[in-house]
Protein backbone atom coordinates (compact mmCIF):
# COMPACT_ATOMS: atom_id res chain seq x y z
CA UNK A 1 0.00 0.00 0.00
CA UNK A 2 1.14 4.05 -0.87
CA UNK A 3 0.35 7.19 0.83
CA UNK A 4 -0.02 10.18 -1.20
CA UNK A 5 2.28 13.06 -0.10
CA UNK A 6 3.19 16.40 -1.68
CA UNK A 7 5.95 14.68 -3.04
CA UNK A 8 4.78 12.29 -4.35
CA UNK A 9 4.21 8.13 -3.51
CA UNK A 10 6.58 6.67 -0.66
CA UNK A 11 5.42 3.13 1.01
CA UNK A 12 3.73 3.57 4.64
CA UNK A 13 6.80 1.26 6.19
CA UNK A 14 8.65 3.73 5.91
CA UNK A 15 6.70 6.26 7.20
CA UNK A 16 6.16 3.18 10.26
CA UNK A 17 10.06 2.86 10.36
CA UNK A 18 11.00 6.22 11.12
CA UNK A 19 8.24 7.39 13.12
CA UNK A 20 9.46 3.95 15.23
CA UNK A 21 12.94 5.58 15.61
CA UNK A 22 11.57 8.69 16.57
CA UNK A 23 9.03 7.77 19.00
CA UNK A 24 11.24 8.07 22.07
CA UNK A 25 12.50 11.48 21.06
CA UNK A 26 8.37 12.49 20.25
CA UNK A 27 7.32 10.93 23.83
CA UNK A 28 10.20 13.37 25.23
CA UNK A 29 9.18 16.43 23.31
CA UNK A 30 5.82 15.87 23.90
CA UNK A 31 5.86 15.48 27.66
CA UNK A 32 8.40 18.75 27.75
CA UNK A 33 5.62 20.36 25.62
CA UNK A 34 2.75 19.61 27.85
CA UNK A 35 4.25 20.59 31.28
CA UNK A 36 5.72 24.14 29.45
CA UNK A 37 2.57 24.90 27.90
CA UNK A 38 0.57 23.80 31.52
CA UNK A 39 2.35 26.31 33.44
CA UNK A 40 2.69 28.74 30.56
CA UNK A 41 -1.21 28.72 30.18
CA UNK A 42 -1.71 28.70 34.26
CA UNK A 43 0.42 32.15 34.07
CA UNK A 44 -1.17 33.93 31.30
CA UNK A 45 -4.62 33.32 32.33
CA UNK A 46 -3.26 35.85 35.34
CA UNK A 47 -1.81 38.32 33.43
CA UNK A 48 -3.17 38.16 29.67
CA UNK A 49 -6.86 36.77 30.39
CA UNK A 50 -8.91 35.43 27.12
CA UNK A 51 -11.76 37.91 28.20
CA UNK A 52 -9.90 41.11 28.25
CA UNK A 53 -7.20 40.17 25.06
CA UNK A 54 -8.54 37.85 23.08
CA UNK A 55 -6.47 38.98 20.38
CA UNK A 56 -3.13 39.72 22.25
CA UNK A 57 -3.89 36.01 23.81
CA UNK A 58 -4.12 33.99 20.92
CA UNK A 59 -1.45 35.99 18.77
CA UNK A 60 0.83 35.01 21.95
CA UNK A 61 -0.78 31.24 21.97
CA UNK A 62 0.10 30.88 18.49
CA UNK A 63 3.80 32.55 18.63
CA UNK A 64 4.72 30.10 21.67
CA UNK A 65 3.31 27.43 19.50
CA UNK A 66 5.70 27.98 16.98
CA UNK A 67 8.55 28.64 19.41
CA UNK A 68 8.08 25.92 21.26
CA UNK A 69 7.67 23.46 18.16
CA UNK A 70 11.31 24.96 17.20
CA UNK A 71 12.91 24.33 20.25
CA UNK A 72 11.96 21.14 20.40
CA UNK A 73 12.73 19.99 16.56
CA UNK A 74 16.39 21.52 17.25
CA UNK A 75 16.46 19.82 20.60
CA UNK A 76 15.48 15.83 19.18
CA UNK A 77 17.84 16.35 16.40
CA UNK A 78 20.66 17.48 19.07
CA UNK A 79 19.89 13.82 21.29
CA UNK A 80 20.11 12.01 17.94
CA UNK A 81 23.30 9.14 18.09
CA UNK A 82 24.27 10.37 14.31
CA UNK A 83 25.05 13.80 15.46
CA UNK A 84 22.40 15.55 13.13
CA UNK A 85 18.86 14.63 12.49
CA UNK A 86 19.09 16.24 8.72
CA UNK A 87 21.52 13.71 7.16
CA UNK A 88 18.02 11.40 8.17
CA UNK A 89 15.62 14.00 6.96
CA UNK A 90 17.51 13.95 3.81
CA UNK A 91 17.43 10.29 3.35
CA UNK A 92 14.01 9.97 3.62
CA UNK A 93 13.79 13.14 1.19
CA UNK A 94 15.55 10.76 -1.24
CA UNK A 95 12.57 8.49 -0.64
CA UNK A 96 9.93 10.61 -1.87
CA UNK A 97 9.42 11.35 2.41
CA UNK A 98 8.45 15.00 2.58
CA UNK A 99 10.85 17.01 4.86
CA UNK A 100 8.34 19.74 5.10
CA UNK A 101 5.82 17.54 6.94
CA UNK A 102 8.97 16.58 9.70
CA UNK A 103 8.07 20.32 11.12
CA UNK A 104 4.16 19.94 10.04
CA UNK A 105 3.29 16.95 12.30
CA UNK A 106 5.30 18.03 15.86
CA UNK A 107 3.30 21.69 15.01
CA UNK A 108 0.26 20.28 14.65
CA UNK A 109 0.70 18.10 17.71
CA UNK A 110 1.65 21.22 19.70
CA UNK A 111 -1.26 23.15 18.79
CA UNK A 112 -3.23 20.08 19.97
CA UNK A 113 -1.80 20.07 23.13
CA UNK A 114 -2.31 23.66 23.77
CA UNK A 115 -6.41 23.45 23.06
CA UNK A 116 -6.51 20.62 25.01
CA UNK A 117 -4.54 22.59 27.90
CA UNK A 118 -6.74 25.88 27.13
CA UNK A 119 -9.56 23.64 27.58
CA UNK A 120 -9.15 21.64 30.64
CA UNK A 121 -8.25 25.72 32.63
CA UNK A 122 -11.12 27.18 31.25
CA UNK A 123 -12.98 24.64 32.74
CA UNK A 124 -11.14 24.27 35.84
CA UNK A 125 -11.42 27.76 36.37
CA UNK A 126 -15.69 27.64 35.46
CA UNK A 127 -15.98 24.97 38.74
CA UNK A 128 -14.12 27.40 41.17
CA UNK A 129 -15.97 29.82 39.98
CA UNK A 130 -19.10 28.41 40.74
CA UNK A 131 -17.76 27.07 43.99
CA UNK A 132 -17.21 30.64 45.29
CA UNK A 133 -20.40 31.92 44.11
CA UNK A 134 -22.37 28.94 46.15
CA UNK A 135 -19.95 30.42 49.04
CA UNK A 136 -20.71 33.80 48.70
CA UNK A 137 -24.72 32.96 48.29
CA UNK A 138 -24.28 31.12 51.87
CA UNK A 139 -22.22 34.06 53.23
CA UNK A 140 -25.01 36.40 52.03
CA UNK A 141 -27.43 34.69 53.27
CA UNK A 142 -25.85 34.28 56.56
CA UNK A 143 -25.31 37.96 56.60
CA UNK A 144 -28.94 38.77 55.87
CA UNK A 145 -30.64 37.62 59.32
CA UNK A 146 -27.51 38.49 61.25
CA UNK A 147 -26.47 41.87 60.56
CA UNK A 148 -27.51 43.65 63.32
CA UNK A 149 -26.77 41.26 65.85
CA UNK A 150 -23.64 40.72 65.00
CA UNK A 151 -22.01 43.54 62.51
CA UNK A 152 -22.23 46.31 65.24
CA UNK A 153 -21.48 45.44 68.87
CA UNK A 154 -23.39 43.51 71.32
CA UNK A 155 -24.17 46.50 73.56
CA UNK A 156 -24.12 49.11 71.02
CA UNK A 157 -27.56 49.70 70.68
CA UNK A 158 -28.00 49.83 74.88
CA UNK A 159 -25.16 52.38 74.69
CA UNK A 160 -26.83 54.69 72.35
CA UNK A 161 -30.34 54.88 74.01
CA UNK A 162 -28.24 55.52 77.12
CA UNK A 163 -26.69 58.52 75.83
CA UNK A 164 -29.49 59.65 73.77
CA UNK A 165 -31.57 59.23 76.97
CA UNK A 166 -29.88 61.62 79.34
CA UNK A 167 -28.63 63.80 76.01
CA UNK A 168 -32.31 64.65 75.90
CA UNK A 169 -32.37 66.63 79.11
CA UNK A 170 -29.20 68.82 78.23
CA UNK A 171 -29.45 69.35 74.39
CA UNK A 172 -32.13 69.08 72.33
CA UNK A 173 -31.14 70.38 69.40
CA UNK A 174 -27.65 67.49 69.59
CA UNK A 175 -30.21 65.06 70.85
CA UNK A 176 -31.99 65.47 67.80
CA UNK A 177 -29.20 65.59 65.75
CA UNK A 178 -27.94 62.37 68.19
CA UNK A 179 -31.09 60.46 66.39
CA UNK A 180 -30.86 61.42 62.77
CA UNK A 181 -27.20 59.84 63.37
CA UNK A 182 -28.19 56.83 64.73
CA UNK A 183 -30.92 56.18 62.12
CA UNK A 184 -28.60 57.14 59.26
CA UNK A 185 -26.58 53.82 60.95
CA UNK A 186 -29.29 51.14 61.34
CA UNK A 187 -30.36 51.94 57.65
CA UNK A 188 -26.80 51.76 56.35
CA UNK A 189 -26.23 47.98 57.89
CA UNK A 190 -30.16 47.16 56.93
CA UNK A 191 -29.05 48.39 53.53
CA UNK A 192 -26.12 46.62 52.84
CA UNK A 193 -26.79 43.38 54.60
CA UNK A 194 -26.66 42.04 51.07
CA UNK A 195 -23.95 43.29 49.76
CA UNK A 196 -20.51 41.93 49.35
CA UNK A 197 -18.69 44.81 48.58
CA UNK A 198 -19.48 49.06 48.32
CA UNK A 199 -18.00 51.82 47.53
CA UNK A 200 -15.41 53.51 49.56
CA UNK A 201 -17.30 57.15 49.34
CA UNK A 202 -20.77 55.06 50.77
CA UNK A 203 -18.92 53.34 53.66
CA UNK A 204 -17.44 56.76 54.76
CA UNK A 205 -20.84 58.35 54.66
CA UNK A 206 -21.86 55.65 57.47
CA UNK A 207 -18.61 56.14 59.33
CA UNK A 208 -19.31 59.50 59.71
CA UNK A 209 -22.13 59.02 61.37
CA UNK A 210 -20.99 56.14 63.40
CA UNK A 211 -18.14 58.47 64.77
CA UNK A 212 -20.64 60.98 65.24
CA UNK A 213 -22.13 58.46 68.13
CA UNK A 214 -19.10 57.51 69.48
CA UNK A 215 -17.82 61.31 70.02
CA UNK A 216 -20.98 62.13 71.51
CA UNK A 217 -20.30 59.50 74.22
CA UNK A 218 -16.95 59.39 75.01
CA UNK A 219 -16.63 63.64 74.75
CA UNK A 220 -13.17 63.98 74.87
CA UNK A 221 -11.83 60.83 75.45
CA UNK A 222 -12.30 60.21 72.14
CA UNK A 223 -10.57 61.75 68.94
CA UNK A 224 -10.22 61.01 65.24
CA UNK A 225 -8.64 62.38 62.35
CA UNK A 226 -10.52 61.37 59.42
CA UNK A 227 -7.74 62.03 55.92
CA UNK A 228 -9.31 59.87 53.66
CA UNK A 229 -10.99 61.65 50.62
CA UNK A 230 -13.92 60.43 48.82
CA UNK A 231 -13.03 60.73 45.68
CA UNK A 232 -11.46 56.97 45.52
CA UNK A 233 -13.07 56.37 42.43
CA UNK A 234 -13.99 52.70 41.82
CA UNK A 235 -12.32 51.90 44.84
CA UNK A 236 -14.60 49.67 47.06
CA UNK A 237 -14.24 47.77 50.43
CA UNK A 238 -16.03 45.01 52.46
CA UNK A 239 -19.59 46.92 54.08
CA UNK A 240 -18.48 48.01 57.92
CA UNK A 241 -14.91 47.00 57.84
CA UNK A 242 -13.96 50.23 59.39
CA UNK A 243 -16.45 50.09 61.90
CA UNK A 244 -15.26 46.87 63.02
CA UNK A 245 -11.87 48.24 63.19
CA UNK A 246 -12.78 51.66 64.78
CA UNK A 247 -14.90 48.72 67.27
CA UNK A 248 -11.98 46.89 68.00
CA UNK A 249 -9.93 49.54 69.18
CA UNK A 250 -12.40 50.98 71.58
CA UNK A 251 -12.75 47.45 73.17
CA UNK A 252 -9.75 46.73 73.86
CA UNK A 253 -7.72 50.39 74.43
CA UNK A 254 -8.15 52.67 77.69
CA UNK A 255 -10.62 56.01 77.05
CA UNK A 256 -10.64 59.19 79.21
CA UNK A 257 -10.59 62.72 79.73
CA UNK A 258 -6.68 61.98 80.60
CA UNK A 259 -5.68 59.29 77.70
CA UNK A 260 -7.66 59.55 74.85
CA UNK A 261 -8.37 57.46 72.15
CA UNK A 262 -6.34 58.57 69.11
CA UNK A 263 -7.95 56.98 66.11
CA UNK A 264 -6.70 58.27 62.71
CA UNK A 265 -8.08 56.75 59.43
CA UNK A 266 -5.79 57.59 55.89
CA UNK A 267 -5.25 55.87 52.84
CA UNK A 268 -1.67 54.80 51.94
CA UNK A 269 -0.30 52.17 48.88
CA UNK A 270 -3.76 51.37 48.11
CA UNK A 271 -4.68 50.84 51.47
CA UNK A 272 -7.27 52.08 54.15
CA UNK A 273 -4.98 52.48 57.26
CA UNK A 274 -6.80 53.04 60.49
CA UNK A 275 -4.36 53.39 63.26
CA UNK A 276 -4.88 54.36 66.86
CA UNK A 277 -3.05 54.57 70.00
CA UNK A 278 -1.81 51.51 71.80
CA UNK A 279 -3.15 51.56 75.46
CA UNK A 280 -4.98 48.35 76.08
CA UNK A 281 -6.78 48.34 79.26
CA UNK A 282 -5.66 46.71 82.28
CA UNK A 283 -8.90 44.42 82.47
CA UNK A 284 -10.12 43.95 78.99
CA UNK A 285 -14.07 45.01 78.36
CA UNK A 286 -14.84 41.98 77.22
CA UNK A 287 -13.15 38.37 76.95
CA UNK A 288 -11.32 38.73 73.29
CA UNK A 289 -11.90 36.01 70.30
CA UNK A 290 -11.18 38.57 67.86
CA UNK A 291 -14.21 37.39 66.02
CA UNK A 292 -14.82 40.56 64.50
CA UNK A 293 -11.26 40.51 63.11
CA UNK A 294 -11.50 36.98 61.27
CA UNK A 295 -14.92 37.72 59.96
CA UNK A 296 -13.40 40.70 58.28
CA UNK A 297 -10.12 38.39 56.78
CA UNK A 298 -12.97 35.65 55.76
CA UNK A 299 -14.54 38.31 53.69
CA UNK A 300 -11.52 39.38 51.85
CA UNK A 301 -10.80 35.61 51.26
CA UNK A 302 -14.13 35.31 49.55
CA UNK A 303 -13.64 38.41 46.94
CA UNK A 304 -9.99 39.24 47.11
CA UNK A 305 -6.55 37.94 47.06
CA UNK A 306 -5.62 40.47 49.20
CA UNK A 307 -5.57 40.10 52.83
CA UNK A 308 -6.07 43.36 55.63
CA UNK A 309 -2.89 43.51 57.93
CA UNK A 310 -3.46 43.84 62.16
CA UNK A 311 -1.18 44.73 64.04
CA UNK A 312 0.97 46.75 66.44
CA UNK A 313 3.86 48.53 65.77
CA UNK A 314 6.01 50.77 68.26
CA UNK A 315 3.13 52.76 70.30
CA UNK A 316 0.49 52.25 67.64
CA UNK A 317 -1.70 49.47 66.76
CA UNK A 318 -2.22 49.74 62.49
CA UNK A 319 -4.98 47.95 60.45
CA UNK A 320 -4.67 47.82 57.06
CA UNK A 321 -7.77 47.45 54.49
CA UNK A 322 -6.66 46.52 51.25
CA UNK A 323 -8.64 48.62 48.46
CA UNK A 324 -10.43 46.88 45.69
CA UNK A 325 -11.31 47.68 42.54
CA UNK A 326 -14.75 47.56 41.07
Amino acid sequence: MTTLTLSGYISENKVAHFLTEMLPLILISSSTAVFGYYFAVVKLNKVLPWKKHMFLRGLVDFTMVLVVTSILMSFMHSLYDTGNLFHRLLAFKEQNLPIEGMFALPLVENILFLVAIETIEVVSERNELELNLERVEKTQLQTKYSALKNQLDNHFLFNNLSVLSSLIYEDIEKSDQFIQEFAKVYRYVLTISEEMLVPVEQELDFIDAYLFLLKIRFEEGFQVKNDLEENLPDQMIPPLSLQVLIENAIKHNRISKKSPLQIHIYEENNNIVVANNYQPRDTPETASTHTGLKNLEEKYKLISDKIPRFGVQGDQYIAELPLINQ
